[in-house]
């Protein structure tokens, strides 16, 4: 299992690190050349609040952060391996970003 946690730190003061939330990405299965996994978004209670599978992915073929990218992508997305629309702020309703 890997497990990468969201913490803030003020200032970089370690004594006021604040949990946002973490994440797990779980083996499944699979083979020696493809694995399965199964990923879950915790929120700071560690309630699940969003969950994906990445099917068939190439054991070996690439980093461990290319893993992690696409199985937060997934999970964020529904399901789908790409990442939604950014979010837009109440106050900028036609999505522009100038």
């Amino acid at each position: 299992m890997l497990l990468i946690t969201v913490d803030k730190l003020p200032f970089g003061d370690i004594a006021a690190r604040k949990r946002l939330g973490r994440a797990h990405i779980v083996n499944r299965g699979g083979d020696a050349a493809y694995a399965n996994y199964e990923i879950k978004i915790r929120d700071q209670d560690d309630n699940v609040v969003m969950s994906g599978h990445l099917h068939d992915y190439p054991r070996h073929a690439g980093h461990v952060f290319d893993l992690v990218a696409r199985g937060l992508a997934t999970a964020l997305n529904g399901g789908r391996e790409e990442l939604p629309p950014r979010p837009v702020h109440s106050w900028r309703q036609d999505g522009s970003w100038d």
